[in-house]
């Protein structure tokens, strides 16, 4: 019978598992009931699998935490294109985790989130703690070695990770390259590297995909680019190849990379081999942009060792360290914007856009299967934004404004003598509901003026107005015409007598 007990504020569950001996296993439980349910499903589970009814589970026996992320990085993840990546991270951190050294089901959720909570607040060998980004990968790494041993029956269920929860990655402000930026980045970036920074910027091609252009996928007769591969890799990040046509601008660069490339790479090293996936573009790029002069601010350092004294300024002007009683000047650098070689994929969809194409055509230049994907890419600049919104009325007609400063019913009536408003005030509401005279008539009904553009008002039978309205009578025509019929009818009715 299964039974379950609390120990340091984590409920463990007390079964038979499928060898038909006891055993203890922490859970993620938060209530006894719930401890206890998951108690009973286990033990059933455990007996299913001595009858025969399910497959066996693979004896764990000591296997830890370790292990089971060891087995799944070299058994399921290798070869994938993060995989140098993931095995850095996982060496790093997981594998030197308190936890690496437990079971699986002796590791609660709880003291997975505490350990990569420390790893948020306390620097690693780099100087500064993990990102929340970084974080998240941790956690994924974990969750997919778990869901992979649990599916191949190396450990039971449910996946602990699951309960760990995720950290907030906060948005970055997206940088890119304006308008005017684009040549004189271009005129500082070194001729061996020029080549292939125009392309990115004119085509939108990722790293990996200009490092894997081959000379047979440039088609200058046609004019463009069939993008079918990344590094060494047989496809690309959005698994399928596609065209990209080669602006007027980018021409004169690819055929000169054609024509220097000592390989069937179109952007080799010297000696015709590929770059490795290592390779620093971005400090590259911000050279360039030192060079072309466009910094935000310059920093000045003192150069002693272990001094370590940094001074921001906005200006470039000489200054003294003040930690030395000699005149030692300080080291000038210019800073520059922390912007990544991938925003230069950024500055495509962004100049595209502010040049007035259309969102399908960036999509495709861009190569993205969802169109939300591409508006992440697409920028406006505040200059443009500003030049938009003094455009919204350039070519508008200045309108006048009033001269007058009643409102404009009392205006559109100023000119009306007195008399006549005094009429119209006078009027009974069912007088203004009177049609007007038909044609040929010598004037108003009854010497009344009747109100104009009431189009459901009809006359009726010559002494009554029909108005459509239920609330209203027969409205009288002329009371004289009454009084004449009434008098008619007496004097035929007194000559019958006679």
């Amino acid at each position: 019978m299964a039974s379950v007990y609390e120990k340091r504020g984590t409920w463990y569950l007390r079964y038979k598992d499928e060898r038909g001996r006891w055993t203890a296993r922490a859970s993620s439980a938060l209530t006894k009931t719930e401890a206890r349910r998951l108690a009973e499903d286990f033990e059933r589970k455990a007996e299913r699998i001595r009858l025969g009814l399910e497959p066996a589970m693979i004896a764990t026996g000591d296997q830890t935490v370790g292990d089971i992320v060891r087995w799944w990085l070299e058994s399921v993840w290798v070869g994938r294109p993060s995989y140098p990546k993931a095995k850095s991270a996982i060496s790093a951190h997981i594998l030197k985790a308190p936890f690496a050294t437990k079971r699986p089901q002796d590791v609660t959720p709880a003291e997975i989130e505490h350990y990569l909570e420390a790893k948020q607040r306390i620097p690693g060998k780099k100087g500064k703690p993990l990102g929340a980004q970084s974080l998240n990968h941790l956690r994924e790494f974990m969750r997919r070695a778990f869901k992979a041993a649990i599916g191949e029956r190396m450990i039971p269920g449910p996946n602990p990770i699951d309960s760990v929860r995720r950290w907030v990655v906060p948005k970055r402000l997206p940088d890119f390259l304006r308008f005017h930026e684009v040549p004189l980045v271009l005129a500082a970036v070194p001729l061996k590297w020029r080549d292939l920074f125009a392309t990115a910027i004119y085509a939108g091609l990722r790293k990996g995909e200009l490092f894997g252009l081959r000379k047979t996928d440039v088609d200058l007769e046609i004019g463009v680019i069939m993008v079918k591969r990344s590094y060494n890799r047989v496809t690309t990040k959005g698994k399928r190849s596609d065209a990209i046509p080669i602006a007027a601008e980018l021409r004169p660069y690819m055929e000169h990379a054609l024509r220097v490339s000592p390989s069937d790479l179109a952007f080799p090293r010297e000696d015709g081999s590929m770059y490795a996936e290592t390779t620093q573009l971005e400090m590259v790029l911000r050279r360039a942009l030192r060079k072309a002069g466009l910094a935000i601010g310059y920093g000045h350092k003192c150069r002693k060792p272990g001094c370590g004294y940094v001074e921001a300024a906005a200006d470039p002007g000489l200054r003294q360290c003040p930690r030395h009683k000699k005149n030692r000047k300080l080291w000038v650098t210019s800073v520059v914007r922390s912007i990544r070689f991938h925003d230069l994929r950024h500055t495509t969809g962004s100049l595209l856009t502010m040049r007035g194409a259309n969102t399908r055509f960036v999509q495709r230049i861009m190569r993205h299967s969802d169109p939300r994907m591409t508006e992440r890419y697409t920028h406006l600049d505040p200059a443009y934004l500003h030049g938009e919104m003094d455009a919204l009325m350039r070519f508008q007609p200045a309108t006048a404004a009033p001269q007058s400063d009643e409102p404009p019913a009392v205006a559109a009536t100023a000119g009306v003598p007195s008399t006549r408003a005094a009429e119209r005030e006078s009027a009974s509401f069912v007088t203004r509901l009177l049609p007007e005279p038909p044609e040929g008539a010598s004037g108003p009904l009854n010497g009344l003026t009747s109100s104009v553009g009431i189009p459901d008002v009809s006359v009726g039978a010559g002494y009554r107005a029909r108005t459509g309205d239920i609330q209203l009578g027969n409205t009288p025509r002329e009371h004289r015409a009454r009084s004449l019929g009434v008098a008619r009818r007496r004097k035929r009715a007194i000559s019958l007598q006679v």
